[in-house]
């Protein structure tokens, strides 16, 4: 059996979730065994991309002025991981106009992720053991929960300067939100700035208030260097940077919650999730 393959990313570009089968069915005539086959795999993977407002087609996953396929992150439905500014930090880092390194974060408002990540987090409840005398087993008193730090591991790749330009970007957010402001800056003394990380969802980890306390990256020699080019260099040198096509990138999160967002909270209410946070509002509880 012989397909047409024009007719089937048509289809599915032009697919929405409930109309994919029907689309592909247009595609992919018949109802054979390979048919059937064929027109199972193709829905379940342009129904993913739907579900995560992405284009099963891809041309819309980049941007306008040709940038990276992390263009739609932003709409409610987005699950993908994102590091990004909290919504009063103001004026810095990509946030700041004159920045035309960071310039690159500002479409996807933050570090996206291309690929899922590793995440690792845990969660305790310390106690304290009071040894009774003549007392087969002690008594454990509770002293508080904690939430240990978010590993996120990471792979982000550079096939084109647009992401090349990005990954560049990347790298220079995270090391720039590790250091504090001194010296000249306006409001020197300020720590360094206070982040928003969300993924999987909002009952997952939705715009929880994180510092950087490390952040890692993998320049690796086996794998291909391309050119990354910022808009403007520094006292007019020329600013065309190599970065690797394909690097490993590990950023140590620490959640900070506010004594006033503590004060709002309640086991009932957190078990029911509703203290999710919001992207332009509070912080999420983790």
């Amino acid at each position: 059996m012989v397909f047409n393959f024009n007719n089937i990313t048509e289809a599915v570009t032009n697919a929405t979730s409930s109309a994919v089968q029907k689309g592909l069915s247009k595609a992919i005539p018949g109802d054979g065994l390979i048919s059937r086959a064929a027109k199972g795999f193709l829905g379940a993977q342009a129904n993913r991309l739907i579900n995560s407002q992405l284009n099963p087609g891809g041309e819309n996953s980049v941007l306008p002025n040709g940038g990276v396929v992390t263009a739609r992150f932003g709409s409610d439905n987005d699950t993908r991981a994102r590091l990004a500014l909290s919504p009063g930090a103001g004026t810095i880092l990509y946030k700041d106009p004159s920045n035309e390194l960071l310039r690159p974060l500002t479409t996807t408002d933050g570090v996206v992720w291309p690929y899922t990540p590793s995440i690792n987090v845990g969660y305790s409840a310390a106690y304290t053991g009071n040894q009774v005398i003549h007392n087969n087993y002690a008594s454990q008193s509770y002293g508080q929960s904690m939430i240990e730090q978010i590993s996120c591991v990471g792979t982000f790749t550079a096939n084109t300067p647009a992401e090349a330009e990005y990954l560049l970007s990347v790298l220079h957010f995270l090391k720039s939100a590790t250091k504090s402001f001194f010296g000249q800056d306006p409001n020197r003394g300020t720590p360094p700035p206070v982040l928003r990380f969300s993924a999987h969802g909002p009952y997952m980890f939705n715009s929880v208030p994180v510092v950087i306390s490390a952040t890692n990256f993998d320049f690796e020699q086996t794998v291909d260097y391309i050119n990354a080019k910022v808009a403007s260099g520094s006292g007019g040198i020329d600013s065309t940077t190599r970065v690797p096509s394909s690097i490993s990138i590990n950023v140590t999160l620490l959640p900070v919650i506010s004594r006033q967002r503590q004060t709002e909270f309640g086991l009932e209410k957190y078990a029911r999730g509703e203290l999710i946070g919001q992207a332009s509002g509070k912080g999420g509880m983790p």
